[in-house]
């Protein structure tokens, strides 16, 4: 696996980008045009999703009511291209995906179960595929622990399909800017790696998965991984190149990059452990190519027995311009989609 190293001097300048983090926080965001920026945080009790202002400022919920304290959690949000917001809720018992309107006013339950509660499944990671269609993951009915395989539905919430059927786990999934690619995460390998469906709407799209993370072009299907790493929640961004966490053996996850066609290309790691000690995990890419992430447990106090929390941080691709999102040294975690929140 060829990673390519960051500048020496990167280190220094992500330290000194730290340093002006609390001017940055109240520099509005709004100026630039920007959408709001969904995450999902405990701030109120159970996990709920919340909207902000790219600068910062205060946080409004979204997709419930503040006066509804009900355990429920809110999760994975994604923004489609019209506006809407698709995320994962257990509000009515079991996890499903709903719609959510660009206000975040309006609720929509977007997959259902049969009758029988023996059928049961549980969904998650919605993603926006294309302008018209999502693409999620979902348990085996009656096996909601059990591995996931991955689904496309129409936003009218018709033409359900299942496009993976391996006995391995496939999980978040991001759908491609050109709404047929779909790169996921999957252990078929024995770890998780990511992989990548060239068409999504094809007769059998299954035919052309291919590993991501190996940087060999085609991998025998026994392929046993030599490298210790375990790599998790991909997303593409606007141009068709991808993000993703990767974790070492014993290590915190950091960001890397590669090109469309994966490692074969090279991978080059953008966020690094001297600025970012606890790790960078579950990138979401945004529209003006910057990526938003999670960093955590933290500790509220180093070296105390104190409670851990995680937050929220955006950076450029080149590994600058490093900015909170969320408050510091507050009592709620904040996560980029939450997927330690929602299976």
């Amino acid at each position: 696996m060829r990673i390519l190293a960051a500048r020496a001097g990167a280190p220094i300048l992500l330290a000194a980008a730290l340093v002006s983090l609390a001017a940055c926080a109240g520099k509005p965001g709004s100026d630039r045009g920007e959408a709001p920026i969904l995450l999902v945080s405990d701030r109120g009790g159970a996990p709920r999703i919340f909207e902000i202002a790219p600068g910062g400022g205060p946080a409004r919920m979204v997709g419930s009511s503040p006066q509804d304290d009900r355990p429920y959690r809110d999760c994975m949000p994604a923004r489609l291209p019209d506006g809407r917001i698709a995320f994962v809720s257990d509000r009515d018992g079991n996890q499903k995906i709903y719609l959510a309107s660009a206000d975040g006013r309006t609720v929509t339950r977007l997959t259902t179960d049969p009758g029988d509660p023996a059928a049961a499944a549980t969904d998650s990671a919605p993603a926006p595929l294309g302008r018209e269609a999502i693409v999620f993951a979902r348990s085996a009915p009656g096996d909601p622990a059990g591995a996931r395989d991955l689904f496309i539905m129409r936003l009218d919430g018709a033409g359900m399909r299942r496009i993976t059927r391996h006995p391995a786990d496939d999980r978040a999934p991001a759908g491609a800017p050109d709404g047929r690619a779909v790169v996921f995460v999957s252990e078929r390998s024995g770890t998780p790696r990511v992989h990548r469906i060239a068409d999504a709407w094809s007769e059998e799209p299954e035919t052309e998965v291919a590993d991501l993370s190996d940087p060999r072009p085609s991998p025998p299907a026994t392929h046993a991984p030599s490298q210790a790493f375990a790599d998790e929640a991909p997303a593409f961004l606007p141009d068709g190149s991808i993000v993703f966490s990767r974790t070492p053996a014993g290590g915190v996850p950091h960001l890397v990059h590669a090109g469309a066609g994966g490692a074969g290309a090279g991978l080059r790691q953008f966020t690094d452990s001297l600025t970012l000690r606890f790790g960078a995990g579950e990138p979401v890419a945004l529209p003006d190519g910057s990526v938003l992430f999670t960093t955590g447990p933290v500790p509220l106090q180093e070296g105390m027995d104190a409670p851990v929390r995680f937050a929220v941080y955006r950076i450029a691709l080149g590994g600058f311009n490093l900015s909170r999102v969320t408050r510091d040294r507050v009592g709620y975690n904040d996560h980029a989609r939450g997927f330690l929140l929602c299976r």
